[in-house]
């Protein structure tokens, strides 16, 4: 029992059995409870407008309200309070009513002795707690499964719009570099120019020709690889291809998921690829920026059923997690494998290279969360 008085609000108007309500309580408890007693109705909701307390004993028959709707009146003044309803000897049944709407407990006037009493008023507390504790949790998961959806939906746009600015890169801007560079060399064959004209042409041709093949080409893979709509394994293996900056890259990847693929190249769901490259692509911008190492390793393995992994770790010089301040980047990493309710789990050290650790799951029916760090295929 704690040391503090319970503030009791005692809603009673037969001044007899509210003496006998007081007297229980000093008998149970003495000194442990600090009663304010009303008679009506109109003057406990005015009580609890003014001011609050531990629990409300409150008969349903009042001479300004009678029934059920005492307590409703009562709950929607204070729906923090707990409220023990008192009834008659024939009331039983209003009691269990009363239960239903929201009282914590009911007392039947009468049979209730010292002991109940106070056990009847503590136990009310405790189970109005427990369920104002459920009431904030459920709260707290539905803002926490909000949050998701809305991380989940920034991320579907943001992919959206990577992908629509690929395509009109290599739709529309490639396509009117291509004809912009025809027109010239059928400009080229025709004029009677000197050879400087002829070789300032021919330079601008050549110019236009490399922007168009490799400095568009390459902007789009970095907006929205196309090979993710063939799977990942061939995305996967065009990293080798596309960061000629770093010395040394091997790409590991499950004989699991090239059987996969090679049998249903859309068996992972493209969001869930996507992320996996994504958190890739930034991991090894990493590397390069960052590592100054000599070689890096990229794997995917599968971790259970449902669930994959993606590795990417690095020889070089490493740095220590406490002391370093974590850029966006590594934000970016952890906000994909969130979105998808995976995780990701960077380790590093002075030295001692840099891991970085994905789980997601890339399958469409899901199992049990695996932690990023599991070694072993279940």
């Amino acid at each position: 029992m704690p040391s503090e008085s319970i503030k009791v609000l005692l809603v009673e108007d037969n001044l007899g059995d509210a003496r006998l309500l007081f007297e229980g309580m000093e008998e149970a408890l003495p000194g442990q409870f600090q009663v304010a007693h009303v008679r009506r109705l109109s003057e406990t909701l005015e009580y609890l407008w003014e001011d609050t307390c531990s629990v409300v004993l409150l008969d349903l028959g009042l001479p300004d309200s009678h029934g059920l709707d005492t307590l409703v009146l009562v709950r929607a003044q204070a729906p923090d309070v707990p409220i023990v309803v008192l009834t008659g000897f024939q009331d039983e049944e209003l009691g269990d009513q009363a239960l239903k709407e929201g009282a914590q407990d009911y007392l039947v006037k009468g049979q209730v002795d010292s002991k109940l009493l106070a056990r009847s008023m503590r136990y009310a507390i405790a189970r109005k707690d427990a369920e104002q504790a459920l009431i904030q949790q459920g709260v707290a998961l539905a803002k926490t499964d909000e949050l998701q959806h809305s991380r989940q939906r920034l991320i579907a746009v943001h992919e959206l719009v990577r992908r629509d600015v690929a395509a009109q890169l290599q739709e529309s801007v490639q396509e009117k570099l291509r004809v912009a560079t025809g027109r010239l060399r059928e400009l080229l064959k025709t004029v009677d120019s000197t050879p400087k004209t002829i070789r300032v042409l021919s330079e601008v041709i050549a110019d236009l020709g490399q922007v168009s093949e490799q400095n568009i080409e390459a902007l789009g893979r970095q907006l929205y690889p196309a090979t993710l709509s063939q799977g990942l394994v061939p995305t996967f293996q065009a990293f080798g291809d596309q960061l000629e900056a770093v010395p040394a890259i091997e790409i590991s990847l499950a004989d699991e998921l090239v059987k996969l693929e090679k049998v249903d190249p859309t068996v992972f769901p493209e969001h869930m690829g996507v992320a996996m490259y994504r958190i890739a692509e930034e991991a090894l911008s990493n590397v390069i920026k960052h590592a100054k190492a000599s070689k890096v390793m990229v794997r995917v393995d599968p971790i259970r059923q449902g669930w994959w992994r993606l590795t990417v770790q690095d020889d070089g010089q490493g740095f220590d997690l406490e002391s370093v301040h974590l850029g966006l980047g590594i934000a970016t990493m952890q906000d994909y494998a969130r979105a998808m309710d995976g995780e990701c789990v960077i380790q590093s050290s002075p030295g001692g290279g840099t891991e970085i650790t994905a789980a997601l799951p890339l399958s469409r029916s899901r199992a049990e969360s695996p932690k990023a760090s599991e070694k072993e295929v279940n």
